[in-house]
């Protein structure tokens, strides 16, 4: 099954679909609102919401996304 068939993503494999680095993914994961769930051990992200989630974040730069560092 390829990624954009998925609907639940890894960390790992968000991270490489955005672009955005590992640690930063796992990071925004625990932003209140953002769509991900843990399923065991593993936090898994929900890739169509996430979509919606950040492009609402950019499009209204209402301050969504806290310091990630």
């Amino acid at each position: 099954m390829q990624n954009q068939e998925k609907i639940l993503l890894t960390i790992n494999e968000f991270s490489r679909i955005t672009g955005i680095g590992e640690k930063t993914a796992r990071r925004l994961s625990h932003v209140r609102g953002f769509p991900a769930l843990r399923v065991g051990r593993r936090i898994m992200i929900h890739r169509q919401a996430a979509d919606k989630w950040l492009a609402d974040c950019a499009a209204h730069q209402d301050n969504c996304l806290p310091s990630l560092h």
